[in-house]
């Protein structure tokens, strides 16, 4: 069975981006939020998925080899 590889930094970032946009668009819909919450949501969604994704996914090939 083939072992998976470690993601890079523009994997994680297409993950983060695709994270914050569905968590932005649902908080839209869902609750009407203004631009100025969105755009503060967006940036910290989009940061914190990159960097937990980036880590934690590597953390778990890494033990798995």
């Amino acid at each position: 069975m083939r072992q998976p590889d470690r993601i890079s930094w523009s994997q994680a970032a297409l993950a983060g981006l695709l994270f914050a946009l569905i968590s932005c668009t649902w908080r839209y819909l869902s609750d009407g939020a203004g631009f100025d919450e969105l755009a503060i949501r967006f940036a910290a969604y989009f940061l914190a998925f990159t960097v937990g994704f980036y880590f934690l996914y590597n953390l778990v090939v890494k033990r798995q080899r």
